[in-house]
């Protein structure tokens, strides 16, 4: 694996590790609790998260089995990609697409903490085999931006993840 794509893996590992370090303070039902009805609750953020986590990984491994037919990532990618980061660099509030709308119920952070070790052992397995034509080319789908490169893919997730960190801190201090 190249140094910038293990670098981003390690960054998004590390904060993963660190959100839940923290959270390890919290009884599983107060990270259960819903500030409202119409609200998430924490293990509902993480469960987002972790599900934003696992459809990609379920495209990624759809789209390895055949990369010849894989387009380099263009200028119409990039665009979108811009586009996305313009949109969760700022702090507002829209719908998240059905597909990753937490159906978890109740859950532990123990669970939570497996699940999303494994989906993230299970993506490095696989981005570990890949060439750098492959992880530069159209083999991750956002939901709203479309096809764009692996990079861009981690990049993602690091930029979700931040934006629902501050999410989980509102909801923490709303429950207690």
């Amino acid at each position: 694996m190249n140094a910038q794509l293990q670098s981003a893996l390690n960054k998004l590992e590390s904060d993963r590790k660190a959100l839940f370090a923290d959270l390890q303070q919290y009884p599983d039902e107060l990270l259960n609790k819903k500030p409202s009805p119409e609200a998430w609750s924490v293990a509902e953020v993480i469960g987002h998260l972790l599900t934003a986590e696992e459809m990609s990984l379920a495209y990624l491994k759809k789209k390895v089995q055949d990369t010849s037919s894989a387009k380099p990532e263009g200028l119409k990618q990039k665009w979108r990609w811009l586009l996305v980061q313009v949109v969760f660099t700022f702090d507002i509030k829209f719908k998240a697409p059905d597909i990753v709308t937490p159906k978890i119920g109740y859950t532990t952070l123990a669970e939570l903490d497996k699940r999303w070790s494994d989906t993230r052992r299970q993506t490095t397995a696989i981005l570990n085999t890949l060439s750098d034509k492959e992880l530069n080319s159209q083999l991750w789908k956002h939901a709203i931006a479309g096809k764009l490169n692996l990079y861009h893919m981690l990049a993602f997730f690091g930029i979700h993840f931040n934006r629902h960190k501050k999410q989980i801190a509102r909801t923490l201090k709303a429950v207690k």
